[in-house]
């Protein structure tokens, strides 16, 4: 059976559905993204040490938010991706 006619803009979203899909396992996996051990468990504790933990985990938590928008995105690209496919086989 021969495959579907697709929109021809269909498979670009694809493509960028999957770039970002990639990035945002990547940011996910890079190493900044596990915290060693914390300062006040290392025995040592200081406001400034305090006030730096507390921004990097901060951090860590924008960046996972970033991730999930990311796929997020991705999502609606392959979501309009097989719109356009659906549309440009009914025309």
């Amino acid at each position: 059976m021969p495959t579907p006619p697709s929109h021809p803009y269909a498979s670009v979203l694809r493509q960028r559905a999957a770039d970002l899909a990639r990035l945002a396992t990547a940011i996910e996996g890079a190493l900044a993204m596990t915290l060693p051990e914390s300062s006040v468990a290392a025995g040592w504790s200081t406001p400034r040490s305090r006030l730096c933990e507390s921004m990097l985990e901060r951090n860590l938590h924008q960046l996972h938010l970033a991730a999930d928008d990311l796929r997020e995105t991705a999502l609606t690209f392959r979501r309009r991706a097989d719109e356009l496919d659906l549309a440009h086989r009914a025309a």
